[in-house]
């Protein structure tokens, strides 16, 4: 990783010097074709008052994306136990798995490794927070299973739009689609590298 520190010196007048810490570094290509060149900040300030610069590479985001996601794994099976790893790194990965899951009644999985770490607070601070969400997802099986799959393959078609807020990502249904189904939005959240289904309404 490329980094640099250079000290800035400023107010030399009568008030003596300020110095203060920059740093410059080059972020993964991966990481700004995820992302999106407008979604990431090229300076933020650390909490010790550090001043961090990025600068992303120049090689094509498609390109890159490609490349990096011919490294991922999405479906890892321990040999030893039999356990499952899921991943996802883009939105039709997350429906893929979770589709997946609806079919196999496999709610654990589910819980465990698809579903974002704030929707797991959620439940995991109710008293039967757990059966809750059982009971959501296995009374609306059917019904969820048909916006995911719609939105999976109506990506492509102008049936879906798209819309970010920071690491969260929002697909709804356009009006003249939504009307036919019970659950209209899906929204993922990223966390690190990978994407979790954050919400279903």
């Amino acid at each position: 990783m490329f980094l640099l520190k250079t000290l800035l010196v400023c107010g030399i007048f009568l008030f003596g010097c300020e110095t203060k810490t920059v740093e410059f570094r080059t972020r993964p290509t991966w990481h700004t074709a995820l992302s999106g060149s407008n979604s990431l900040p090229s300076e933020e300030v650390r909490a010790d008052g550090t001043i961090m610069k990025y600068r992303s590479g120049s090689n094509s985001n498609g390109t890159i994306l490609q490349e990096y996601l011919d490294t991922v794994v999405f479906e890892e099976k321990d040999e030893l136990t039999g356990a499952i790893t899921l991943r996802s790194v883009l939105p039709e990965h997350v429906l893929t798995h979770t589709l997946r899951c609806l079919r196999d009644r496999n709610w654990e999985l589910l819980f465990d490794q698809i579903i974002s770490s704030q929707m797991k607070q959620f439940y995991n601070q109710k008293e039967h927070g757990q059966d809750e969400f059982v009971e959501f997802f296995s009374s609306n099986r059917r019904e969820l299973a048909k916006t995911l799959q719609r939105m999976h393959g109506g990506k492509g078609f102008g049936e879906v739009t798209s819309s970010k807020n920071g690491n969260v990502t929002v697909y709804t249904f356009v009006p003249s689609v939504s009307r036919n189904y019970q659950f209209k939005t899906v929204s993922f959240m990223r966390e690190d590298e990978f994407l979790k289904l954050h919400s279903i309404r």
